[in-house]
């Protein structure tokens, strides 16, 4: 795992809070390793996820260790290399994950909506408007950004004849670039949206797209005992009922676990050919 960053320093507040707890950190089962798809900065996934990896230690008795990337492009193939026992991960990853044996656990109940943010005033009205357009994005392997382009070209419009796609480090300096006229828009969802500063979202505007998708999912590796998945799978079911799981989702908008029925991997299909094709377009 070269390439992926080790938070060490969540790992050894997890050490810590288990001995204060009186929790005993089994030496004998080797350490949960447990994936989250870099779709925040690595302090902002530390604070979001601690509940979840705290309570997940603590259920199983066993050493949760936590793994983020560089970007989407490595996390995706690590995903699908292995290289985590479970992992949280984009719908689209999540579909691509499975047709190679990972065991979908469950996905958020929220329902995640790709919209389009230009710069309150700039004459940008409609998504019509956008022709000749830089529209910015976390990473073009985004769920939101796969969602965007999948729009854009079923309305005819055509990658660097139309549009320009620039990437930026997250969903909040594409947001950003916007509210200071760097960029003319950019693809997001309504979860980065409630985690803007004030003075930036007074100066943009939302533009609705409509494509919905499912959430982000949670997935077993494939190598994982059905002993194994099913202990994990009871864990996460039991978490959104602790009043720690009820803060997390509430906090995150992500409103608890659903099952991820065969209509959600269906609907998912387009967007995993179009990720494809964009993994190819940025080698």
């Amino acid at each position: 795992m070269n390439a992926m960053t080790f938070l060490r320093g969540f790992f050894l507040a997890l050490l810590l809070t288990a001995a204060a707890s009186g929790t005993s950190v089994l030496a004998e089962e080797a350490p949960l390793k447990f994936g989250i798809m870099p779709f925040n900065s690595t302090l902002a996934l530390i604070k979001t996820h601690q509940p979840l990896t705290a309570y997940l230690e603590k259920r199983l008795g066993r050493r949760v260790v936590v793994y983020t990337s560089a970007d989407y492009f490595t996390f995706v193939n690590q995903l699908l290399d292995g290289q985590f026992d479970v992992a949280i991960a984009g719908p689209h990853f999540g579909s691509m994950a499975a047709e190679r044996g990972a065991k979908v656990l469950f996905r958020y109940r929220a329902d995640l909506q790709p919209v389009v943010v230009v710069r309150a005033g700039s004459g940008i009205r409609t998504l019509d408007d956008l022709h000749g357009k830089r529209i910015g994005l976390s990473s073009r392997l985004s769920i939101s950004s796969i969602g965007g382009v999948k729009w854009l070209q079923d309305n005819g419009f055509q990658l660097d004849r139309d549009y320009r796609l620039f990437e930026r480090a997250t969903h909040g300096a594409a947001i950003a670039g916007v509210a200071v006229g760097d960029l003319d828009a950019a693809l997001t969802t309504h979860t980065p949206l409630k985690q803007i500063p004030e003075d930036i979202r007074a100066k943009i505007s939302i533009l609705p797209l409509d494509i919905h998708v499912p959430h982000l999912m949670t997935l077993a590796d494939a190598r994982l005992s059905a002993a194994e998945v099913a202990r994990i799978r009871a864990a996460l079911r039991d978490f959104q009922g602790t009043p720690e799981g009820q803060a997390f989702f509430s906090e995150t908008g992500y409103l608890g676990y659903a099952e991820v029925s065969p209509a959600d991997m269906k609907a998912l299909q387009p967007f995993v050919e179009l990720t494809l094709q964009m993994m190819r377009l940025g080698r």
